[in-house]
């Protein structure tokens, strides 16, 4: 955590000791700075509660706060002072929606006091798109605590309709935030699975947007998830379930003092503009502990894992992928697991050849979660500092660019540290990382520049089962709202044929898959099919992810409903992006406000064609700013602004 800025507090109320109808009174106050969005904060019988309104509308009804400590309750408080500032920074991300960003809020911090007269503080940020609230213990000993358990809450108004992920019961190689979203479901519905719900969750309530989940976790806590004890929609703080990989560690968070929990935030918005947009999420991290970013470079990659298998052990076809990328000018090609085992030449040759093309690689690694106590070996390579530093010195001393580790499943505290370690000794040899079998984004980027994109999605490797294949047109349509919100998100997506050897058929069209390009966002941009299949592309097709990009200057919410359909608008320099996609059985007509471009409107725009396996190529201009466009089912389109910008 940023220790620059850290204010502190800690207190609790059961789930039951306030009134899910509202707070009773308000004691405390603190507004966004455009005056629409304020926190409500009350102190009713020595329990506190808050709740959030946005204009007119509670979007956050009163919802309990509080920690029970190990050797503290803090249940009963006495308010001792109140102190007020506002915050206003601005900084640069290397990936994500939007580059250039504002880290600007009013900040209210509380202080209170125990029965046992020790002391905690809660601070709350209100910004213009949301809010985020988090506690901290002061230090007044030297020992060691737990956090037994946190009472944090966001209580979802009777109104609301949600969007809602269910969170996984982890097990080897099955990690979390890999289900399927419960789409427009009411408050209190229950999760089918037992741990819960994870985050973000998405609700929408009298024409207002919420988006919760949590940011600037560190190695000194656990991640988080949430459930509904009582059925009646409030969302409370649950700490990771009992998984098998480390497995004799324990659920709740240890740190000593002093000790500051992740912020639990919330994007408000009354549209889903302001949800894709937000940058509240690493708003929300401390700044950059990297100085020099030049060799931090996002692109986009091959893989041919996912249609070719143990074609990483063959140097010869990672040879012709190199040579794939080449032409299409992709920067990248990862090399997934059994590289070490390379046939033909060597791995370092490999690296050589590719860099001759002006190509980078990616290495995948395991994690070493779980394997801690095996032989040292590829499998757990990345648990030891030593044999982690001696890795990243050697690929580094080949040329490689960036690693992708894999297999975390969990969100117990140590894997969160390993996350960290990871990206500290990454950062000491120039090494770019991608997260897989991950936890969720939460804002880590800000702080590690590196850090190009992370898993957690039920992604196209899933594409072979039929389930998948049959969900997938619905399920993209969700993402752009939830997962992708809160940071890059490697779904390895736009593949065009069913994938090889299993029984899966691939149930979007082409103009979809497409779409996926500009409508998903990942610092790394991970193309999955197998490079035969994008080299027999019609030229439109091709020559637009020959030049496609992958990080971006601006974002806009164009069109679209969760479940139903997504128009995404992205900008990169003088040119805007159009993807859009359909996930309905039905012909969806989208009605696109382009207002935002200065003069005429005048796209080239690739859609399906005849059928969903072609595609067809046109030039649209609208000098009234609104292109009404027909997307096919489960169909999809990319239109590129060539002039009037």
């Amino acid at each position: 955590m940023n220790t620059m800025r850290l204010f502190y507090t800690i207190c609790l109320v059961p789930a039951l000791a306030f009134n899910v109808n509202g707070l009773q009174k308000k004691d405390w106050e603190v507004s966004s700075p455009d005056g629409k969005l304020k926190i409500e904060i009350a102190l009713v019988n020595k329990r506190l509660t808050y709740q959030v309104v946005y204009g007119r509308v509670t979007v956050i009804a009163a919802s309990p706060l509080g920690i029970t400590r190990d050797d503290q309750q803090f249940l009963n408080l006495r308010y001792l002072s109140a102190s007020r500032a506002n915050i206003n920074d601005a900084y640069t991300l290397m990936v994500g929606k939007r580059l250039q960003s504002r880290n600007q809020a009013n900040e209210l911090t509380l202080d209170f006091e125990n029965e046992n007269k020790k002391k905690a503080r809660l601070i709350f940020r209100a910004y213009d798109d949301g809010i985020a609230y988090r506690y901290h213990f002061s230090k007044d000993d030297n020992g060691s605590h737990t956090i037994n358990a946190e009472h944090s809450g966001f209580a979802m108004p009777a109104t609301a309709t949600a969007w809602m992920q269910p969170y996984d019961l982890n097990s080897r190689k099955k990690p979390c935030y890999e289900t399927f979203y419960e789409s427009a479901i009411k408050p209190g519905t229950p999760s089918p699975n037992a741990a819960g719900w994870a985050f973000p969750v998405l609700y929408e309530t009298n024409g207002i947007w919420v988006l919760i989940s949590e940011a600037g976790l560190d190695e000194t806590y656990c991640g988080t998830h949430l459930e509904d004890k009582n059925g009646n929609g409030l969302l409370t703080i649950r700490f990771p379930e009992k998984e098998e990989v480390t497995s004799d560690s324990g659920r709740e968070p240890v740190s000593t003092l002093p000790w500051t929990t992740p912020w639990r935030a919330a994007v408000v918005s009354p549209s889903l503009t302001g949800i894709q947009n937000t940058t509240l999420i690493t708003d929300l991290n401390p700044p950059s502990v990297i100085g020099d970013v030049s060799w931090i470079k996002p692109g986009r990659a091959s893989w041919s894992w996912w249609s070719q298998g143990s074609s990483t052990r063959d140097f010869n076809i990672q040879k012709e992928y190199i040579d794939f990328n080449a032409s299409m000018g992709w920067e990248y090609v990862l090399i997934d697991a059994g590289w070490p085992q390379m046939q033909n030449h060597s791995m370092e040759e490999l690296v050589a050849y590719a860099n001759s093309k002006g190509v980078g690689i990616f290495l995948w690694y395991h994690s070493g979660m779980g394997r801690e106590k095996d032989t040292l070996s590829m499998a757990n390579i990345m648990a030891f500092p030593t044999s982690r530093d001696e890795e990243f010195k050697k690929i580094r001393s080949w040329g490689v660019k960036g690693v992708k580790v894999d297999f975390f499943d969990s969100d117990k505290q140590p894997v969160i540290k390993r996350y960290f370690d990871i990206l500290r000794d990454a950062a000491k040899y120039e090494i770019m990382v991608n997260f897989h079998g991950s936890t969720l984004p939460r804002g880590w980027e800000r702080t590690y520049p590196h850090l190009m994109s992370m898993e957690s999605v039920k992604g196209a490797e899933g594409a072979g089962r039929q389930e998948f294949c049959d969900k997938a047109p619905v399920h993209n349509t969700i993402l752009p709202f939830t997962r992708n919100v809160v940071g890059s998100m490697d779904y390895t997506p736009v593949i065009f044929i069913n994938k090889p050897g299993r029984d899966g058929i691939r149930q979007t069209t082409f103009g979809h898959e497409l779409a996926l390009s500009i409508v998903f966002e990942s610092g790394v941009f991970h193309f999955a099919d197998r490079a035969s299949s994008y080299q027999a592309l019609p030229d439109g097709p091709k020559n637009f992810l020959k030049s496609v990009p992958v990080t971006w200057d601006e974002t806009r919410h164009v069109s679209g409903v969760p479940g139903k359909f997504a128009v995404v608008a992205r900008r990169k320099g003088d040119r805007w992006y159009l993807g859009g996609i359909n996930g309905q059985a039905i012909p969806q007509e989208a009605t696109l406000d382009l207002s935002f471009l200065a003069g005429e409107a005048k796209l080239d725009l690739i859609t399906d064609g005849k059928d969903a396996g072609s595609f067809e190529s046109s030039v649209v201009e609208s000098s009234g700013k609104k292109v009404v466009l027909t997307i096919a089912p489960k169909g999809g389109f990319v239109a590129v602004v060539k002039s009037g910008i």
